[in-house]
């Protein structure tokens, strides 16, 4: 697999919150953010996870009705969405 520069990877990852930004701010699946960016899945699940560390990027776990997902959604918090925001 190629390695990708730093600067490639910021790239991505400011491609992933541009997707989820405009995305209405609902929740979106790894694989539909994936098939956006045309990239695999699990590379774009590596993406989202260090967002997640960076607390840019929100795991959703729970439905509208309290049950518990099988797959996992990505969100961009409220508090990342104000920075965004005055940015």
């Amino acid at each position: 697999m190629v390695r990708l520069s730093d600067k490639t990877t910021t790239l991505l990852k400011n491609d992933i919150l541009a997707i989820l930004y405009e995305s209405s701010l609902k929740p979106m699946y790894t694989s539909h953010i994936a098939e956006e960016l045309r990239r695999d899945n699990e590379f774009v699940l590596k993406l989202l996870l260090e967002l997640k560390k960076e607390r840019l990027v929100k795991e959703v776990t729970k439905g509208k009705r309290g049950e518990y997902l099988a797959r996992k959604k990505w969100i961009i918090p409220l508090e990342a969405r104000q920075r965004m925001d005055v940015i």
